[in-house]
């Protein structure tokens, strides 16, 4: 699954749970980070092609790792707003009227904000697995397993019913978001039928593979 599939994951989730009414676009953002950090440890590849063939989904994709670093980052983003500081950094740049864009930086937050945090940051980086679960192989390439228990087991998990490559999921979410963006009063029910989609297309697909 590529990176904009998965914060796409992480985005719609916070959207159908309608965390955008009560905490603002902030931890919308944040989801999506969330949800494509387990893929840091491919940041390996510079290391080499051996390094990263042996730690890439591996060292980043695991129970372990994704709970303690989706804490680490909630924490960070909480307490230094660091979405809100992103965005108004990304509108500069753009030549865009901050203003318009609304990106005030948070004057107060509470210990029980930062656990709406850290719950959103680990549930949107935990779906990170699943998804690579099952897409992996297809068109001639080999499956790539995930140590989900490392460091603790060296077992490898893969239930491969998307073949790499596969652009339906990504169809899906396009039309979702522009959906939301023609009707934002139905966002929360949009982000539902788009993750429903997304799930019937990767059973469909697991079917037929």
């Amino acid at each position: 699954m590529t990176t904009f599939e998965h914060a796409m994951i992480g985005i719609n989730g916070a959207f159908a749970c309608g965390l955008h009414q009560r905490y603002g676009w902030q931890v919308i953002a944040f989801a999506g980070i969330a949800a494509v950090s387990p893929d840091w440890d491919g940041l390996t590849l510079l290391a080499g092609m051996s390094t990263f063939d042996r730690a890439h989904r591996v060292w980043g994709h695991n129970l372990l790792v994704v709970i303690l670093l989706s804490a680490f980052l909630a924490g960070l983003d909480y307490r230094y707003d660091l979405t809100t500081r992103l965005a108004r950094f990304a509108a500069r740049l753009s030549g865009r009227d901050v203003d318009r864009w609304q990106l005030r930086e948070a004057d107060e937050r509470t210990g029980q904000g930062w656990l709406v945090w850290a719950t959103v940051g680990i549930l949107a980086a935990a779906a990170h697995l699943p998804a690579d679960l099952v897409y992996s192989g297809g068109y001639g390439l080999s499956d790539w397993e995930l140590q989900i228990f490392w460091p603790f087991s060296t077992r490898g998990f893969v239930y491969p019913m998307v073949p790499w490559g596969d652009p339906g999921v990504t169809l899906v979410f396009v039309a979702g978001m522009f959906a939301m963006v023609r009707r934002p009063s139905r966002t929360r029910l949009l982000a539902i039928g788009t993750l429903a989609l997304m799930i019937a297309y990767v059973g469909l697909r697991g079917a037929l593979r």
